[in-house]
């Protein structure tokens, strides 16, 4: 079942995790209900990247900044989401290697993401423009699997698969 989607919180980490995955969940889906008021801007790095993401209202500019820091939050602690989805698998399955300073704006946040292993920073990359894909369209972009890069050597699951 390639596209199916658990919404078990699995893992066993009860009802506090569950508790904080509808929070996280709901945060996501209102971030991209109101995606035509958000911008953002990515630069590549040869490591990683640098995204700016703001809006004008002050409520989504909140949301914004407390969705970042719920997802930082999330890779230090291994708590993956979208699973059924492989650039989010991998990222979060890549977590350890992964670096990420959060800067609060008064608009929204910047994020830097980076990573001294080449084959996370193409994933790192790939997740940046997935990301600005769920500004762009909003839900439904968010509805479909995002697709790894060709250069990148899968690592989720198991051992490397290319």
């Amino acid at each position: 079942m390639p596209n199916a989607r658990r919404h078990g919180h699995g893992k066993g980490h009860g009802p506090a995790h569950a508790a904080r995955h509808q929070q996280d969940q709901h945060d996501f889906h209102t971030l991209l209900k109101h995606h035509a008021q958000i911008a953002r801007e990515v630069t590549e790095t040869p490591d990683g990247i640098i995204a700016t993401t703001r809006s004008h209202d002050p409520q989504i500019a909140a949301l914004i900044r407390k969705h970042a820091v719920s997802m930082h939050e999330r890779m230090e602690k291994g708590l993956g989401l979208r699973n059924w989805d492989p650039a989010f698998a991998e990222i979060f399955a890549q977590a350890d290697k992964v670096e990420m300073q959060i800067e609060l704006l008064p608009d929204g946040v910047r994020v830097i993401e980076r990573s001294d292993d080449p084959n996370v920073a193409i994933l790192i990359h790939a997740h940046g423009a997935v990301v600005s894909g769920f500004v762009e369209g909003g839900a439904k972009v968010a509805a479909h699997e995002s697709p790894l890069p060709d250069a990148y050597i899968r690592m989720a699951g198991s051992s490397p698969v290319g």
